[in-house]
């Protein structure tokens, strides 16, 4: 049965990765592009690769050691199953690197597959993932959902009226990522305003992985510190503080960084490094062109029902990402970053919302922050005080103990 599984997925890749190279030959320019600004998947100086941390590594081989935790959590996504449907879990805790279960065999050839049939049809980029058949399910969808949605009608030059994205006939209308950018610079507040900034600290709540609602307390420090913590409850809803095994804390330093949880204190590095950092609120939105290498708008959407502009774009360390700015008053509304990996490319999705003005700047007072990660629900940190500009002990900053 599981022979036959296999010979259908294959199939199915192959016939997809056909219908794909099609449908991209119009577009083979832009997608030129876009693959070559993300092409390498790059491992940082100081970054391990997997099989030099964790043990029994077979087909990841190479991988960066940050990308091997988002990369299971998108597989599970993409099959709409948890960590134990594939590795042996014994007292609660996962052993990743015994092969007891058949179904991390059959996981391990449908990786060698997919990684086989990108170097074969697509130049080793990551088009085709285990979502593209799977779609959330065990077993891959090989006939549509019925009811069919009814196609929309088409316009008079034959393309389809659906979705919020200009066509690419359209694309001439639409501003630079220049005048894009500017504008959102001035929505904020100015460039001036944005670089008398030199601290920031905020208090609110997070929602967490669970649907809990904590204290949060975060405080940054001008260019690239950061300081954050928050107390977890216990599973009959009390706040358990005092109990290291509730705290969860996170420090930014430059080019180190730390969580401290239940486990212990780990070091980040590479590319959770360098989202982790992101992931601060005043990190995110201020000197945002200074972020990025290259950025050129590719369309125009709506979320929430807002006209948006979409700004693709590529970071200085080789991540690409979209950039969702409000038409009307040009502030930021969504980021979403792509990791590149060898089974996909994952994102991570951050919506901006609630802006109010702060000491001459607008900032946004919700945050939440979505992951591919079937067993996460989105986090949303809701600001009750921002301050700016304030006095923060280097100690904050320092390695948690």
């Amino acid at each position: 049965m599981k022979q036959t599984t296999l010979k259908f997925i294959a199939l199915s890749l192959s016939i997809i990765a056909a219908l794909i190279m099609f449908m991209n030959r119009s577009d083979a320019r832009g997608a030129r592009q876009q693959n070559s600004s993300v092409r390498a998947t790059q491992v940082s100086p100081q970054e391990k690769i997997v099989e030099q941390v964790e043990k029994n590594i077979k087909v990841l081989t190479g991988m960066p050691q940050s990308q091997l935790y988002p990369a299971m959590r998108f597989m599970a996504a993409s099959l709409g199953f948890q960590c134990g449907s594939c590795h042996v879990i014994r007292n609660g805790w996962i052993e990743a690197s015994a092969d007891d279960k058949p179904e991390k065999q059959t996981a391990r050839q449908m990786i060698k597959m997919v990684i086989e049939m990108n170097k074969t049809y697509f130049q080793g980029n990551p088009t085709v993932s285990c979502y593209t058949c799977h779609r959330g399910q065990r077993s891959p969808q090989g006939a549509p959902v019925l009811p069919l949605p009814i196609p929309s009608p088409r316009s008079s030059n034959g393309a389809s009226t659906a979705g919020s994205t200009i066509s690419s006939t359209s694309m001439s209308g639409l501003p630079s990522a220049d005048d894009v950018l500017n504008k959102y610079l001035v929505a904020v507040g100015g460039k001036a305003a944005t670089e008398r900034i030199t601290s920031c600290v905020v208090r609110g709540s997070t929602t967490t992985a669970v649907g809990q609602v904590v204290t949060y307390e975060a405080e940054q420090s001008a260019p690239d510190k950061g300081h954050e913590t928050f107390t977890v409850q216990n599973v009959a809803g009390r706040t358990c503080a005092g109990d290291s095994r509730c705290e969860y804390e996170r420090v930014i330093n430059g080019r180190q960084g730390w969580v401290k949880n239940g486990q212990g204190v780990q070091e980040l590095v590479g590319e959770q490094l360098a989202d982790q950092k992101l992931s601060f609120p005043l990190f995110q939105i201020l000197r945002l062109k200074d972020q990025y290498s290259s950025f050129q708008v590719s369309g125009r959407e709506k979320i929430d029902d807002r006209d948006v502009y979409v700004v693709s774009a590529v970071r200085l360390d080789n991540r690409f990402e979209r950039l969702y700015f409000d038409v009307e008053n040009g502030l930021l509304k969504r980021r979403i970053s792509y990791m590149r990996t060898l089974i996909g490319m994952i994102p991570q999705q951050t919506d901006f919302d609630d802006y109010h003005d702060v000491d001459g700047l607008r900032l946004p007072f919700t945050i939440t922050m979505a992951y591919a990660d079937p067993g996460s629900l989105p986090i949303t940190r809701k600001f009750a005080e921002i301050k700016l500009n304030v006095p923060i002990p280097e100690s904050k900053f320092e390695k948690p103990r």
